[in-house]
């Protein structure tokens, strides 16, 4: 009793990195498809400000996002998520 349990979740720095991940990737998808920030956002189904937050690496999506914008773009959910 009274143990402490350790933190095993994600660290901050590893959440930054894979947020940057995610925008580098969800703007090559948008620019390979021809599409404005306003009509991938439309698609995915976020408004233009979330799309540019994502893109920039400065907002955390729910998995809800994640997965619409992978459909949105006929990619596998994995592949937002890789380098």
């Amino acid at each position: 009793m009274g143990a402490r349990m350790a933190r095993s979740g994600p660290k901050k720095a590893d959440l930054q990195r894979l947020a940057g991940v995610l925008g580098k990737r969800l703007r090559e998808l948008r620019n390979q498809h021809g599409l404005t920030q306003r009509a991938a956002a439309a698609r995915i189904g976020v408004g233009p400000l979330v799309l540019r937050k994502l893109e920039r690496g400065s907002a955390n999506p729910s998995l809800a996002v994640l997965v619409s914008a992978a459909r949105a773009f006929g990619v596998p959910l994995g592949r937002l998520l890789r380098k």
